[in-house]
């Protein structure tokens, strides 16, 4: 280990012990599955650029290493100056993120396999006595399973879980089913919370991107009082735009929704509320970016029908979104852990209209950063846009400043300064 020089926020020269650090992911860039990916990516090229020795353990399809390997040297995820990204093959049935179509009885199966997963763990014990890594961080481990867990801590290192989903204690992971938040575990998900927290018992330290994830898992039994547990946001990788916004009074509103198009997403309960809302007045428009499965998309177009302001945009790139838009809405109806369309919003000081789900309330300040509103009320969700409407442009002025404050939370610099005093922390315990 080594010493390197840093300079803080505030202009202090620090001083930061060099650490090897290993994640360990199931998936990663250039890998389009989930935020998660992105968010272990930026946070460890920004460890690399503080001089610290980071490592990424991945997996992919059985016999298909060596191209996910050379996937990741021509995207530039990996190589000089980058993390060292390593890949392992999935030890399971099935890659389960080929979009291809499994019956239930090969997902019970895949699911068994995932609860001690041990050809995982022999391959994970063989890395790990190659990199010798200071600290391991894993994130996202479906396809492992918590059977490395204890590898892991074999091995010497200080041992990190972030929890970006509820993988600890929901057979999904997604604490969602039909249609609604779970408030307790089913008979299935007490099975896989009881196996896991066999193996959490072997965590130094527990990461989660809200208040509320860690909160659920503590609730639920996935590790002890005795953890510690801290909120690790995420990078907005994206620069802040350099000052608030300005709407003049009168002129016309773009409200506007972007990610992906699913049940859980609010989609539905949006196109809802704006129907509701008056023909007259201010002008306004809702603009929708994303894609999903094309029946559900149909659908929503379906009960759009007929209303010329809700305009549906396909996939759209995130910075020509955001420059087009003046509010931005999160009508998320499921308990996302953190969305990170809020603070991508944030960054372009854009205020966000967010259900009050999950780890939205976090970060969402009323009549400040934006407003929040019941989930499941589709009415309180036009009276907030309704609000916006209204808005005088010295209030919208307030909000959008509100917003670009916040979003220097999410800066590289921020998180990155929050990840290693953790990482200090754990070392000082020991």
């Amino acid at each position: 280990m080594t010493s390197i020089s840093m300079t803080g926020r505030n202009g202090d020269s620090t001083s930061m012990t060099s650490r090897r650090i290993l994640f360990i992911i199931r998936s990663y860039r250039p890998d389009q599955v989930g935020g998660g990916a992105k968010s272990v990516q930026t946070l460890a090229e920004g460890l690399v650029e503080r001089g610290h020795d980071v490592h990424i353990l991945r997996l992919a399809p059985r016999g298909e290493e060596a191209a996910t390997l050379r996937a990741g040297m021509e995207a530039g995820v990996t190589g000089p100056g980058k993390p060292t990204l390593h890949v392992l093959p999935i030890r399971n049935i099935y890659w389960p993120y080929d979009k291809r179509r499994r019956s239930p009885a090969m997902k019970a199966v895949w699911h068994t396999l995932d609860l001690w997963n041990f050809r995982a763990a022999r391959d994970v014990r063989q890395m790990l006595d190659i990199i010798r890594p200071d600290v391991v961080n894993t994130s996202i481990i479906d396809g492992f399973s918590t059977a490395i867990l204890r590898e892991a801590k074999r091995s010497g290192a200080r041992l990190i879980h972030t929890m970006r989903d509820y993988y600890l204690i929901c057979s999904r992971s997604g604490m969602y089913r039909a249609g609604e938040n779970c408030t307790s575990l089913c008979s299935g998900c007490k099975v896989v919370a009881g196996v896991n927290r066999r193996q959490t018992r072997n965590v130094d330290m527990f990461l989660s991107n809200s208040a509320f994830v860690a909160e659920t898992h503590r609730r639920h039994g996935a590790f002890g009082d005795d953890k510690p547990c801290a909120v690790q946001w995420n990078v907005n990788d994206r620069p802040l735009v350099p000052e608030p916004r300005a709407l003049a009074d009168g002129a016309p509103m773009v409200f506007g929704y972007i990610g992906r198009l699913a049940p859980t997403k609010g989609v539905e309960k949006l196109i809802e509320a704006v129907r509701q809302l008056p023909q007259g007045g201010r002008p306004w428009t809702l603009v929708i970016a994303g894609d999903g499965e094309p029946g559900y998309v149909e659908g929503l177009k379906a009960q759009a029908a007929g209303d010329p302001r809700v305009k549906f945009l396909g996939w759209q790139a995130a910075e020509d979104f955001y420059g087009a838009v003046d509010v931005v809405i999160c009508p998320s109806v499921y308990n996302e852990p953190l969305p990170r369309v809020i603070y991508e919003a944030y960054g372009f000081a854009l205020p966000v209209v967010a259900s009050r789900v999950g780890g939205n309330p976090e970060v969402v300040t009323p009549g400040e950063t934006g407003e929040l509103y019941d989930g499941e009320d589709a009415a309180e969700l036009a009276e907030k846009i309704q609000h916006f409407r209204t808005l005088p442009a010295e209030t919208y002025a307030h909000y959008s400043a509100g917003a670009l404050d916040m979003g220097g939370v999410f800066t590289s610099g921020a998180v990155i300064d929050r990840y290693e005093s953790h990482l200090e922390k754990l070392f000082d315990a020991a």
